[in-house]
């Protein structure tokens, strides 16, 4: 495939995809018609009848109530005596999310407008107090994902996605960003959706930097359906950006400042008229990343017992960072009538920083002399950008819940990540010696999607569609060092490489979901073929791969009463290597620590299975999962002894491994005076590298859990404490140390909840740190990474075209079992 270098078709593609739509548009004139509005409205999971709720009919141009009805048993309305005009319908009730419906027209070609069967989302809203609206519960689950409300968690307002996601059940976030759901570090990590080339090849970088409060919520879906690519041993992270739709001029403007230098501050600002909703949003951060790293090798002459030191090898790595990441949005949803929507986002981000490294190292012989001791100094310069335009064209027949929908999403940028290294010998007399690593990397992806939903009956829905990936990575690596015979840095020829990865993937899908009264099953099958091919361009040689593999999905659902319901599910998963897992060539950044890919490895398969309950209370909610992954050719990290403690790291594929676990989620409501949030996951691991000459089989028990309480002094006022703990934890040749921290934050609402004062103290016993052992033949390793944890914020959030006060709305009875 020819890399992807330009945006010609993206532009060749929005343009005509506009004209078309607006050549289509066409307006109607208004009369004095007396029209009727009606439809009926039920559960989205439960596709039964939703009886009280609030419909509401309102002028398109000015939001002016015209009149309004609730639906009766049957989930039936009528609005009657409708004047021509142009409108809108908004359905709200207790305990579900509140739906604007599209405009539409009143005139002699629509008198008697049928809006159909309407749904609604249920999202277990919890009263706050008389003065303001339903306040969404932390976490809520459905039948194929779990949901954390970003708002309800005051730490976010000046955290990164990457200190969020720690709060979040099943999810851990190590000391350098890595991301691991249900012990697995092989997780899908979306943004509204989408895969993001940055977010691929510096995953933690980019959640460190991006601001928590640009975040709405975070879905885990740890079995998704076959619509969802199949990437992803361990499931899916969507992390889902604000944008307002209500109508009218709404945003926020947020600033924190911390200690250290840190500082953070986001301003959004979203207008929707009925025909058009502009967006905008633009963060800026400013963090401090000074961390303190010990790595400690014991090197033994045999293995066995009874081994004897051979050499000993410590060296004590002080970093100094302080990265400005940037990240701008800019986006529009244009509603040309009641049926036809378009629609186009872009997304710009860039991330920089220089970083200075200070090495202490010392190597010593079996009998604790010292022979080499030197400073490895050096200093970086990193400079990473990503762009992404995406947009979209959606058609809605007459009936509910039949459209269809295309998406176009062109994504890149550029990465440059610089070093210079001096080496200062201090024990032997040694001239001080010079080298450099010039690293470049530029990836680009192109995605295409076109997605079919048909609702055939009342319980049935049919979904279908393809997804098209093309992506491109070229990675230059130079190398050189300095020559004091000729006076400057030459190349080092054996460390600078270029590669060069082209992947595409072709998917088509179909899903099924039909309900039987409590029951529903949701089928599903996707069709992936995807070709690799790596250009080994320095050694004129070309590596390329062919997967064609079918990816099944099952969700069951079984509904007690509107308390208890069960949840089964079923997916088939694949994680292949990306380009830098296949590029044979070493870097050489570290001469102790030495790491190439593997252009021999294949996808490892996944089969995940999750049996999972959900009880609502009026006072507790409590979701328990049991859960059980198998995996087969597992890729892995392998770390092997080169020479003087010297490791190489390389990918290789396993044989299997497998885990099983439980995960359990309370939630307990005090009223208005606190609010508790329990998650807890155990699992036992095994992992077999039997198939590897040193490989064996290995198993561990792992447990991780987070508590969150929220306590409101006043109706104004809200303190918080969370914790966090995570066990010990297996690796294919090692073990991570159990690791624990405690934050705490202070909320205040001022001028009627337009203005919020946020104190929070992340981390207060400075216990975040990462502790590594392994152990290989012939090798020791102990490994403790610290770094500044202890942060403190202060920051103000101003709300603009918020309402001050709102009537608090009184629930219902409903003793409807659904």
């Amino acid at each position: 495939m020819p890399r992807i270098s330009n945006v010609r078709p993206l532009l060749f593609y929005v343009i005509f995809e506009g004209s078309l739509l607006c050549v289509s548009s066409s307006l109607l004139a208004q009369d004095n018609t007396i029209g009727t509005v009606k439809g009926s409205v039920n559960d989205d999971s439960t596709h039964r009848p939703l009886e009280f709720v609030n419909v509401l009919l309102q002028k398109k141009t000015d939001s002016t109530l015209v009149t309004g009805a609730v639906t009766n048993a049957n989930g039936a309305f009528e609005l009657k005596n409708i004047p021509a005009g142009e409108y809108f319908v908004k359905l709200s009730r207790v305990g579900y999310e509140e739906k604007a419906l599209p405009p539409f027209a009143v005139d002699l070609r629509h008198e008697q407008v049928n809006l159909d069967t309407l749904s609604l989302l249920a999202s277990m809203f919890k009263l706050e107090d008389v003065t303001v609206t339903a306040e969404r519960l932390v976490f809520n689950q459905s039948i194929d994902r779990k949901v954390y409300n970003v708002d309800q968690d005051m730490m976010s307002k000046a955290e990164s996605a990457s200190e969020l996601l720690e709060n979040i059940p099943s999810v851990q976030v190590d000391i350098d960003g890595i991301v691991s759901l249900r012990g697995s570090s092989s997780v899908q990590i979306l943004i509204n959706g989408k895969t993001s080339p940055l977010l691929d090849k510096k995953g933690g970088a980019f959640l460190e930097q991006l601001s928590a409060s640009a975040i709405d919520k975070i879905e885990v879906i740890t079995n998704p359906s076959a619509k969802y690519k199949s990437r992803g041993k361990a499931g899916i992270i969507n992390i889902v950006l604000k944008k307002n739709t209500a109508l009218g001029t709404h945003g926020n403007v947020t600033g924190n400042v911390g200690n250290g230098g840190r500082y953070n501050g986001q301003v959004r600002v979203n207008h929707n008229d009925g025909d058009l909703n502009i967006y905008g949003n633009f963060s800026l951060r400013r963090d401090n990343r000074n961390r303190v790293n010990v790595d400690s090798r014991v090197e033994y002459a045999t293995t066995g017992p009874f081994a004897l030191p051979s050499s000993y090898y410590t060296n004590r790595l002080s970093t100094n960072e302080h990265p400005l990441s940037k990240l701008v949005t800019l986006g529009l949803d244009y509603y040309l009538d009641g049926q036809n929507a378009m629609g186009i986002t872009g997304n710009y981000v860039h991330n920089s920083f220089t970083r200075v490294d200070s090495s202490n190292r010392i190597l010593e012989n079996g009998r604790n002399l010292v022979f080499r001791k030197y400073d490895r100094k050096s200093t970086g310069y990193d400079s990473e950008s990503d762009y992404s335009i995406s947009t979209y064209i959606q058609h809605d027949f007459a009936k509910e819940g039949h459209n269809v929908r295309l998406d176009f999403v062109a994504s890149g940028g550029p990465q440059d990540d610089d070093s210079y290294f001096t080496n200062v010998y201090t024990v032997l007399p040694i001239p001080s010696t010079y080298d450099n690593a010039l690293v470049h990397q530029r990836d680009n992806r192109i995605q295409l999607t076109a997605d079919y939903s048909n609702l055939l009956a009342k319980h049935t829905l049919l979904e279908a569609g393809y997804a098209g990936e093309f992506s491109g990575t070229d990675l230059d690596f130079y190398a050189e060092s300095f020559d004091s015979t000729q006076g400057r840095f030459v190349e080092d020829v054996a460390k600078t490489s270029q590669f060069h990865s082209n992947e595409t993937t072709h998917a088509l899908y179909v899903t099924a979901k039909h309900s039987f009264g409590k029951f529903g099953v949701g089928l599903g099958i996707r069709a992936e073929q995807t070709a690799i091919r790596a250009e080994l361009i320095t050694l004129d040689s070309v590596v390329s791969n062919t997967y064609l593999n079918l990816y099944p999905s099952l969700h069951l659902s079984y509904t007690f009463s509107k308390a208890v319901e069960v949840l089964l599910s079923y997916s088939r998963r694949t994680l292949r290597p990306n380009a830098r897992d296949l590029n044979p060539f070493p870097e050489y950044r570290d001469p102790k620590n030495v790491s190439l890919g593997n252009p021999s490895l294949v996808p490892e398969y996944i089969h995940s299975i999750e049996l999972g309950f959900q009880f609502q209370g009026d006072y507790i909610s409590v979701l328990p999962s049991l859960f059980y992954r198998y995996s087969s050719n597992h890729i892995a990290s392998i770390k092997q002894l080169v020479n003087r403690s010297t490791l190489l790291t390389t990918i290789e594929n396993l044989s299997n491994n497998q885990s099983a676990g439980l995960e359990t989620i309370v939630s307990i409501f005090g009223g208005d005076f606190f609010h508790v949030d329990l998650s807890a996951t155990g699992f036992y691991e095994q992992l077999d590298a039997t198939n590897l000459s040193t490989g064996q089989n290995r198993s561990a028990l792992s447990c991780s859990g987070t508590l969150a309480t929220s306590t409101n002094f006043t109706k104004s006022s809200r303190f918080q404490i969370r914790s966090r703990f995570r066990s010990s934890r297996l690796t294919s040749q090692g073990e991570h140390s159990p690791n624990a921290g405690v934050s705490i934050g202070f909320r205040q609402d001022l001028f009627g909840h337009r203005l919020f004062l946020v104190c929070t103290v992340a981390d207060i016993f400075r216990t975040r740190k990462r502790e590594f052992t392994l152990d290989i033949p012939r090798l020791h390793q102990a490994e403790t990474i610290t770094r500044e944890s202890r942060v403190i914020f202060f920051g103000l959030t101003y709300h603009i075209g918020r309402s001050a006060k709102k009537v608090k709305e009184e629930p219902t009875d409903d003793d409807e079992d659904f």
